[in-house]
């Protein structure tokens, strides 16, 4: 793994990537230091939103078949609008385990699944 210096970089953009996000605890271990600090914007996608969740102390778990495809519609949880996305992911973040202080921003409407925070 790579050691995050924060001093290279602007942001932290966390791609998606296959596997279990509970597996790749050096990763974690490296936002957790970037979050612990507080300067830079984070943002991940898939496998990095699971990291990212994993990082603020969420879990995550295995879905039984996934969410694999387009035009799967996800609902913004501040203004209700729905958002037609593309998802490849086998995990996801168990929302009732996000910090008092954390939110749900993106909600899977087929199956209710954390899509963002």
């Amino acid at each position: 793994n790579y050691a995050l210096k924060e001093d290279e970089f602007d942001g932290l953009f966390i791609s998606n990537g296959p596997g279990d996000p509970v597996v790749c605890k050096n990763t974690v271990t490296q936002i957790q230091k970037v979050l612990k600090n507080g300067n830079k914007p984070i943002f991940g996608i898939c496998l990095g939103h699971q990291l990212l969740a994993t990082a603020i102390g969420c879990k995550t778990y295995k879905m039984k078949y996934g969410n694999r495809g387009h035009n799967l519609p996800c609902v913004h949880n501040g203004t209700g609008r729905c958002f037609m996305t593309s998802q490849n992911h086998g995990f996801a973040v168990d929302s009732a385990t996000l910090p008092a202080d954390w939110e749900p921003l993106f909600t899977n409407a087929n199956d209710n699944t954390n899509e963002g925070r």
